[in-house]
């Protein structure tokens, strides 16, 4: 990823009015950030840890997306990342639900995915973070395909909630 300002940051969600997109709450680490070791921006609310964002690099430019955390858990087995496809203990990934339209209103008008708990599947797929009591399945993939394939998963997930929303 090229690295972003917050402003722009803010301006790519578009998910969620303008009102709320000023009112989010941006990785304190911002600055910190290694921008060109990301594959997409995700985080946690650290205020409503409920709520996660993820931001893409796409053909339409930087978008961002509000999702929110199921709060039921999940019963034991390991599930799979649908971005970058880690497995996780029953723990490591979330059901998130994304909102297809502006209105917090319309809450029948969403999509549901399971991404990591965390949204860091950039560490899981460069490999600096692995979820913790799971083996891995193998794989013939360079670390590098293995960025690409997470970023257009992502920026598919993105692609999909801008289709429902047309």
């Amino acid at each position: 990823m090229q690295q972003h300002s917050e402003s722009e940051i803010r301006k790519s969600f578009f998910n969620c009015t303008k009102g709320a997109a000023k009112r989010l709450n941006l990785p304190h680490d911002l600055a910190d950030i290694d921008w060109e070791r990301e594959i997409f921006l995700g985080w946690i609310d650290p205020k409503a840890p409920q709520s996660g964002y993820i931001v893409v690099e796409t053909e339409a430019g930087l978008r961002g997306i509000v999702l929110q955390k199921n709060t039921q858990k999940t019963k034991g087995g390991a599930q799979m990342c649908q971005l970058c496809m880690t497995l996780h203990p029953g723990s490591g990934v979330s059901m998130y639900s994304i909102q297809s339209t502006k209105s917090s209103k319309d809450h029948y008008n969403s999509v549901g995915t399971y991404i990591c708990a965390d949204l860091r599947c950039t560490d899981y797929t460069w490999g600096t973070k692995r979820p913790a009591g799971i083996r891995q399945m193998e794989e013939t993939l360079t670390p590098e395909d293995r960025a690409e394939r997470t970023r257009r998963n992502a920026a598919g997930l993105i692609d999909r909630i801008a289709q429902k929303m047309a």
